[in-house]
């Protein structure tokens, strides 16, 4: 793996204009891509999808709930002339100052209003009439009944107002039309409001109230703080009356805040942690260049992830772009770790060999978290999977490219100063019971809290609330009075008839919780707007009910009884007509005509999917009603706690699942890079010891997941994983070696602390909720990680590696489990000898090595006897001696070796811990007591002059394994041929 690398790091060092050719086509194509995706706000889409949540989804998307600003202007004293003249002359100003960034300002009724609105029910008036209305209508057929009516009828005829009511009475003596008009109050929930002036104003006569709905949705910050800074200048104007004032609320406030907020924390906390780390890293590797050098390869992985993500998608959510945009805090270890290594070893070659597996293995693994993402049903979240995959591996591939050739390292690594990081780095933590009795306690701790942790469902805290903005919203809450249950109930469907449809089934319900007082109010246009079967099914009803014998009798006692007072014959000629008329359905336009109705603000109509909206409220919440309505089918609850139960319920789930399938598909890459199971969970166990530690301490502290956190969990679990990855390079390369190599690892993961708890850990400091939630979670996983790192999961390896080695004992495998002590086994002792190599990267050089050998290296065996002192040349990794060994434990074993790397193998096997098995890099100046030289390879000059002369005076035998060696000048000195066979020599002096 490291040599593909080498070979084009040398092949881009001969021809460095191929790689800027091809760095600067890699960014331009991939700059171009990105340029052209799309970003979408919508918040939503980091949801996980479900049938529930595509229909409140989309529901949404067809509804206005708080995008209005409510306006109430309040005087001390009763004055409501004060309070419509202000009125007046606001929503003046806003139409001649500020037109384009509002729609509509409600809350006056026109002149024409009230005969408008009573015309239109007069007109369809069997459309609004019930059951409770026909029964009336019974009894004011009687003639009693129509006598009084008449006698009130004729005296407000003849009174100062006569001139106005003469119209209603001629045209309905009865008042059937009221009995309709009754219908739109159900309209409004609240009665704490009348009408003055055409303004809606509170009873008490000192409040008045508007409702603008502005332009631009929530969302879009930009246009609307220069809607509020306008309406900020005229409001301030007006206030200067000292009788009356006006403040106001709505949802866009909110976002403006939360906007405006998370710039000004970002910008702060982010500005001053990233001075500071740039400082550090140019302290620490003392080059002005290195910030920006690791920053490199985190930017061009994020440029083709979003290149990528063009061309699969051509449109991405701006969220995950967000999140990702902080998860490339990941990216940026990669780059740490090739630094510090190459600081420390400035040999190409090494740092090759010592970096590029557990970078890949690091960058593999993360990947492969991320995109495990693409499991949860959730558009934003497969977006972000997406985009860190391709990000962190692109990221760290580049890192191994560039930074070998940009980075200067010093020449003579000795010679660089230590400073406090490196003094931290070599310490050895797990040495101290300190440490790991404290990583201990926090473990079996942890395991009590772990489950205790909460999901925080209400998004609204996620919200920066000012002071000022929310002393607004509860004042204008207590002037409306309104309900402190309020909730939406939207009726869909695929088109306008089948939500009217079952909005009027909704209506019905509504009426019998009211009537049984399970619900305190409602507000409702099923009994007003209705379905063409309903208007049809009312239409009916009214036939059936005036029959014409009905109709002849009132017309008889009508005429009877009007006469007396002195009433024309011809008089009620109109009522008879309205009798008689055919009526028929009417469209929803028809409804929509009448202005005073606002029916807009209930019906949404778009292609494919229409929605109906009514309110009720509670005395007290009672989800149990919700749950029932919801029954019903195709109605759905938008109240803020139901709703963020339907979207985020089975967040908590999808997220297990998401953890489920990350740690299954880690622990078969890990199994892929490492080819043995221990190896793979002692890597992945500090992962789980995190998690348990880390919850632990938010359930400790009281803190909750949410929404934005928990999804940044996937950022801690992917530097966890990288910091277990490379403990565990770390203490193999130093089993297998021998080499101190945890000081550096160790300080290469203090950098990508630091770096990490600079910029997110700074957000600890923002003063936006959402920010400090991911701030604080990310804080906590990210030291817990690196202390169960360098504590816990390095005691493991000291445990089951160094401590048995010290011992003479193999490193634990779970193979010794199922081992079986065969004749075979016994006669090779091949599980005993490969355990010197297991957990190194040689295991599979040498298993193959002594497959080949292990016949010949039997025969040697043959032919050296206990108590012996054996002197031999090393062979392949010491495979030969640690074999001889094996097979004959009294005997003393001498062994040189020239060649450093297979000399570190040899003196790092268990075996070599024996005072019987001595490997050694000199040749010694004393063969005193050796009688028997084993010859694995011709040795140079100088050492083939000095075995000579050994031989001449202390041999007794000598075995010699390879054709090369010159073996005649043997024979002249008395030693006769006792064995030749499988290219094996062997020799012994005579008496």
């Amino acid at each position: 793996m490291h040599t593909f690398f080498l070979k084009l790091y040398y092949f881009f060092r001969r021809q460095k204009a191929v790689g800027f050719f091809l760095l600067a086509l890699f960014v331009g194509v991939n700059g171009y891509f990105a340029s052209k995706i799309t970003l979408e706000e919508d918040v939503t889409k980091l949801i996980p999808t479900g049938e529930k949540q595509d229909v409140l989804r989309e529901v949404l998307e067809h509804t206005e709930f708080s995008d209005k600003l409510i306006i109430a202007v309040s005087s001390e004293e009763k004055d409501p002339e004060e309070l419509t003249r202000y009125a007046n002359q606001l929503t003046d100003s806003l139409h001649s100052q500020i037109p384009g960034y509002f729609t509509k300002i409600q809350g006056k009724v026109p002149e024409a209003g009230v005969l408008e609105v009573y015309d239109f029910v007069y007109q369809n008036l069997p459309l609004f009439l019930n059951e409770k209305n026909y029964a009336e209508i019974e009894n004011r057929l009687e003639v009693d009944s129509i006598q009084d009516r008449l006698e009130k009828s004729y005296k407000n005829l003849i009174s100062p107002t006569g001139f106005v009511t003469k119209n209603f009475i001629f045209k309905d003596p009865l008042s059937i039309t009221n009995l309709g008009l009754e219908k739109l109050r159900e309209l409004q929930v609240d009665t704490n409001f009348k009408i003055y002036n055409n303004y809606l104003i509170t009873k008490n006569e000192q409040h008045l109230l508007l409702f603008i709905t502005p332009k631009y949705p929530s969302s879009e910050t930009k246009n609307n703080q220069i809607f509020i800074q306008e309406l900020d200048k005229i409001i301030s104007n007006l206030n200067k009356n000292p009788k009356v004032n006006a403040q106001y609320f709505g949802g866009v406030l909110y976002a403006i805040a939360n906007a405006n907020q998370i710039k000004k924390d970002i910008q702060i906390t982010l500005s001053i942690a990233f001075s500071i780390l740039f400082l550090l890293l140019i302290v620490f590797y003392r080059k002005f260049y290195v910030p920006l050098l690791l920053f490199i390869p985190s930017v061009l992985g994020a440029l083709l992830a979003i290149g990528v993500l063009y061309l699969t998608k051509s449109s991405v959510s701006a969220i995950s772009l967000g999140i990702g945009a902080i998860l490339l805090g990941i990216s940026l270890d990669y780059a740490l770790h090739i630094l510090t290594h190459f600081r420390n070893n400035a040999n190409v070659k090494v740092l090759y060999k010592e970096v590029a597996k557990p970078i890949l293995m690091s960058s593999f693994t993360t990947a492969i978290a991320f995109l495990c993402l693409l499991f949860l049903k959730s558009e934003a979240l497969n977006d972000l999977g997406i985009f860190a995959a391709v990000s962190v591996v692109t990221a760290s591939v580049f890192a191994l490219l560039l930074i070998p050739h940009f980075y200067r390292a010093p020449k003579d690594p000795k010679k660089i100063r230590s400073n406090w990081l490196d003094k931290i780095a070599s310490y050895r933590f797990y040495e101290r019971k300190f440490f790991v009795a404290g990583v201990v306690l926090l473990f079996i701790g942890g395991l009590f809290f772990f489950n205790s942790v909460r999901f925080n469902e209400d998004l609204s805290q996620l919200n920066y609330e000012p002071k000022n903005i929310k002393e607004v919203e509860e004042n204008i809450k207590n002037i409306s009075k309104k309900a402190a249950n309020t909730t939406y109930l939207v009726s869909y469907g695929k088109d306008i008839e089948e939500a009217l449809e079952q909005n009027n089934e909704l209506y019905r319900e509504l009426q019998l919780l009211k009537n049984t007082n399970k619900i305190e109010n409602f507000s409702s246009i099923g009994g007003v707007v209705l379905s063409t079967q309903s208007q049809n099914e009312k239409i009916e009803t009214w036939r059936d009910f005036w029959t014409k014998t009905k109709k002849e009798k009132l017309k008889e006692n009508l005429l009877k009884e009007s006469a007396k007072l002195g009433f024309k014959q011809e008089s009620f000629n109109r009522f008879y007509e309205q009798l008689d008329k055919d009526f028929s359905g009417i469209f929803l336009d028809d409804y929509r005509n009448v202005k005073t109705l606002y029916l807009d603000d209930f019906i949404n109509r778009s292609p494919g999917f229409s929605t109906v909206t009514s309110t009720l409220s509670f005395n007290e919440m009672q989800s149990g009603v919700l749950e029932q309505l919801e029954k019903k089918g195709n109605v759905i609850a938008i109240d803020r706690k139901q709703m963020n139960q339907d979207f985020l319920g089975n967040l908590k789930n999808e997220f297990n699942r998401l953890i489920l399938f990350s740690v299954i598909a880690v622990f078969i890459v890990l199994l892929f890079f490492y080819r043995s199971l221990l190896l793979s969970l002692l890597t992945l166990l500090p992962i789980a010891v995190t998690w348990v530690i880390a919850l632990g301490l938010m359930a400790i502290f009281e803190i909750q997941f949410n929404v934005l956190n928990i999804i940044i969990s996937t950022f801690i679990f992917g530097l966890g994983l990288d910091y277990s990855i490379f403990i565990t390079n770390a203490c193999l390369k130093e089993y297998e070696t021998g080499k101190k190599a945890l000081a550096t690892y160790q300080a290469s993961i203090l950098l990508s602390v630091l770096t990490t708890l600079l910029g997110i850990g700074a957000l600890i400091f923002a003063k936006h909720p959402a920010l400090q939630s991911v701030s604080i979670v990310s804080v906590i996983g990210i030291i817990t990680a690196m202390i169960v790192a360098f504590v816990f999961q390095t005691k493991l390896f000291q445990i089951l590696l160094f401590k048995r080695r010290e011992n003479g004992r193999a490193a634990l495998g779970f193979r010794a489990f199922f081992k079986r002590n065969t004749s075979k086994e016994r006669l090779y002792f091949k599980q005993k000898l490969l355990a010197n190599y297991r957990y190194k990267s040689v295991y599979k050089n040498a298993k193959n090595e002594f497959s080949k050998q292990r016949e010949r290296f039997l025969i040697t065996s043959e032919f050296v006897e206990p108590g012996e002192h054996v002197f031999l040349q090393n062979t392949y990794l010491g495979l030969l001696p640690l074999f001889l060994f094996l097979k004959n434990q009294h005997t003393f074993f001498q062994v040189f070796d020239s060649d450093k790397e297979n000399l570190k193998i040899s003196k790092n096997s268990f075996s070599a811990s024996s005072e019987n098995l001595k490997f050694q890099k000199n040749i010694p100046s004393q063969f005193t007591g050796i009688s028997v030289f084993i010859i694995t390879k011709n040795p140079e000059a100088i050492i083939a002059e000095t075995l000579r002369e050994a031989i001449k005076k202390n041999a007794e035998k000598v075995i010699i394994l390879t054709s090369d060696y010159n073996s005649r000048w043997l024979i002249d000195h008395n030693f006769e041929i006792i064995y030749r066979q499988n290219n094996i020599l062997i020799l012994k002096r005579m008496s």
